[in-house]
């Protein structure tokens, strides 16, 4: 466990250098502010605020985000040639592995914890806020349910082990299908079908079945999911692709 955690601190040193984590996290903040302005307009409540929030920053953004992390982690070692070093010190791929997707799992939760700030203070400014609590355990939920989500993807990433090109194109259609079959659900299309095939869209079903919504809303309620039911699925996901992730990096060439 110490050496897991002492490979976790070395990823955060590596990735403290890449502009675009912190880029993203600034995006995750400031990425509400056109949904904030247009809903103190139209005198919406918080929760809508906060639903809105999500649907854009957690369930499209995020999954692209961690994804695209994900190819920035599994290729330093190629591009610098330094897994051959790592091997020899000694340190096991498994825990390379399991390292990366650690730091994967802890950038999730800091990227949905960044939504709820920056919800929480628009918020503040229509001048709307409740269920402090209750939506500070949501987006920890939302932080655990997306990156098992985003864990097929990575599987494919891993597998596939094609060009950085590619792979970032695999994960914005991942991102966007699912996205696009979350705002299908109860309406009976096509794209409702992909549900359990999406885990993205699981992630969604359960989020709109726990998250309180208006009358107007509510003939999606029947097409929801438990927390149970959906974690086990998304936990079977998970389980799944990491095996297969894992023994595809094993085979990796140095």
């Amino acid at each position: 466990m110490r050496e897991l955690l002492k490979l976790v601190g070395c990823e955060f040193k590596k990735l403290r250098r890449k502009r675009f984590i912190k880029l993203t996290i600034a995006a995750a903040c400031l990425f509400p502010t056109p949904l904030i302005i247009a809903m103190a307009k139209d005198g919406q409540s918080f929760i809508q605020l906060f639903r809105a929030v999500v649907m854009f920053d957690d369930i499209l953004f995020l999954p692209c985000v961690l994804g695209i992390i994900a190819i920035i982690l599994f290729s330093m070692e190629q591009d610098s040639d330094t897994l051959k070093n790592l091997l020899v010190i000694p340190v096991s791929k498994i825990n390379i592995f399991l390292t990366k997707l650690t730091v994967l799992f802890l950038l999730s939760l800091i990227y949905t914890l960044a939504a709820y700030v920056a919800s929480l203070i628009g918020g503040l400014i229509i001048g709307k806020i409740s269920d402090i609590p209750f939506l500070f355990s949501v987006s920890i939920g939302l932080g655990i349910f997306v990156f098992l989500a985003t864990v097929p993807v990575i599987a494919i990433i891993i597998v596939c082990n094609k060009s950085k090109v590619f792979s970032i194109i695999i994960v914005l259609i991942y991102a966007v299908l699912g996205f696009v079959t979350v705002q299908t659900i109860g309406r009976g299309s096509v794209l409702d079908r992909l549900t359990f095939a999406l885990p993205i869209c699981i992630t969604g079903k359960w989020y709109l079945g726990i998250v309180p919504v208006e009358q107007a809303l509510s003939y999606i309620l029947p097409y929801t999911l438990s927390t149970p039911v959906a974690f086990g699925l998304l936990a079977a996901y998970g389980i799944a692709f990491t095996l297969l992730s894992l023994f595809s990096y094993k085979r990796t060439e140095i």
